[in-house]
């Protein structure tokens, strides 16, 4: 996103439940779930999408395995915002951590 670069669509939602006699954790429940759903198909100006797609059009193995040499310019869901670069962000880089 433009305010966090490491920021996530989706979250978790942890329900934790308590035996009512010894008040011990009997169970727990993990809900996933989108925040926002209108971010995964638009982007705002100066935004990028999620940052493995930029990523991957770094790598020349994963471009030709994925057909992807194209680049990052011609897909819908890279291009809307016009940020394809980001100038803190090392693509590369971070595919190989």
């Amino acid at each position: 996103t433009i305010r966090n670069n490491n920021s996530s669509r989706f979250g978790k939602w942890i329900e934790v439940h308590f035996d009512p006699q010894t008040r011990a954790i009997c169970s727990a429940q993990i809900l996933n779930y989108l925040l926002e759903k209108s971010r995964v198909v638009f982007q705002q100006k100066g935004e990028r999408n999620y940052h493995i797609f930029y990523q991957m059009c770094q790598d020349s193995q994963l471009t030709s395995q994925y057909e992807l040499g194209i680049g990052p310019k011609n897909f819908n869901y890279m291009n809307q915002s016009g940020l394809i670069k980001a100038h803190d962000v090392d693509d590369a880089s971070d595919l190989a951590e």
